[in-house]
């Protein structure tokens, strides 16, 4: 089935108007925060929402909590292979786990 947080795309037309596609899904919330991150940079103008099942953690229409801006956000794309300043995740991160 796959991880515990969901990264979703929503239609055009945004909340409204359906999920889409589930981009990703993972175990780890460091993590998936930080692809939640590069997806919002994927599809610009596009509604994109992290959640923990039914509970939203973050929306792309709505300024990024402070505490995806932390060191320990830092530390989760050092992980992930991204250098501090990079957008760009590694392909293997970016495909949804199974």
């Amino acid at each position: 089935m796959g991880g515990k947080y969901s990264i979703e795309l929503f239609r055009k037309g945004g909340e409204d108007a359906g999920v889409e596609q589930v981009l990703n899904r993972y175990e780890n919330l460091s993590i998936a925060r930080a692809v939640f991150k590069a997806k919002i940079g994927e599809y610009p103008g596009r509604l994109i929402m992290l959640r923990d099942s039914a509970r939203i953690l973050a929306r792309s229409d709505q300024p990024i909590p402070s505490s995806m801006s932390s060191s320990r956000s830092q530390e989760a794309r050092q992980r992930a292979g991204l250098r501090p300043t990079s957008a760009k995740l590694p392909d293997s991160l970016l495909r949804p786990t199974s």
